[in-house]
């Protein structure tokens, strides 16, 4: 059966089929294998390769109908591909993930997505979740919804903040801080850079002191945050309005 959006019949009062499910994952298997669980619940869901099925969602599908996108949101460019995508699809997403619920997922409800789920949800419940999306309806309660925006606003926040921290450095210790976070020694670096372990030492302290942070661990988390290449919070920096 095709589910419907509320009040649509036909002229013999019939209900309307409209609105397909397209499941799309890089990992074709797992596409498949959720599209056929889908389809044993009745639901017309249909699974591609990856690069027809971002055709198919970018070109051919309405507002009534839904991309199951499972993802694991890996790192930095696999948030922004995904931003991109739901961006430029009429569809509703709904994505299913493995990263944790946070700041990422707040991002992608900011690019489009009307419900993130976690991939450890049970097939009924996504079913009912994709359902609801069907009939036009929103799945994510309002206060879980702000509270995941909430969380993206907030780091945007910090990461501002980062950077204008990062700014402060001077470009020997920016220098000395990309090497620590390559996981150079610093005898290493002080090779590398042919000054002596107690500079370097004075460097660290001082960039310690200008980001905020206690520990030469934590100056080098600042690095990979800013990078986006952490397992942490995922969010790209909100892109600049075209001119």
């Amino acid at each position: 059966m095709r589910y419907t959006s509320a009040g649509e019949q036909s002229d013999l009062g019939a209900v309307t089929p409209v609105g397909l499910v397209l499941v799309l994952s890089r990992l074709q298997l797992m596409s498949q294998t959720v599209g056929a669980a889908l389809l044993g619940r009745g639901v017309e869901a249909e699974t591609m390769s990856w690069g027809e099925g971002v055709r198919r969602a970018t070109q051919d599908l309405t507002g009534n109908d839904v991309v199951l996108l499972l993802d694991d949101l890996e790192d930095h460019d696999s948030v922004v591909a995904t931003q991109s995508l739901i961006e430029q699809s009429s569809a509703r997403f709904l994505v299913l993930t493995n990263h944790p619920e946070g700041p990422g997922w707040g991002a992608l409800l900011v690019s489009g997505a009307a419900a993130l789920m976690s991939t450890q949800s049970s097939l009924d419940e996504v079913h009912a979740v994709v359902a609801t999306l069907l009939a036009g309806g929103s799945p994510m309660p309002e206060t879980r919804r702000s509270l995941l925006l909430g969380e993206w606003e907030r780091w945007l926040v910090e990461d501002d903040e980062l950077r204008a921290r990062m700014a402060l450095l001077s470009p020997r210790e920016r220098r000395v801080l990309e090497l620590l976070s390559r996981g150079c020694l610093v005898s290493e670096i002080g090779a590398e850079l042919g000054i002596t372990e107690a500079t370097i030492n004075s460097h660290i302290k001082s960039m310690r002191r200008k980001l905020g942070v206690s520990s030469q661990l934590a100056a080098v988390a600042v690095v990979h945050r800013l990078r986006g290449t952490m397992t942490g919070p995922l969010v790209p920096r909100p892109r600049e309005p075209e001119q």
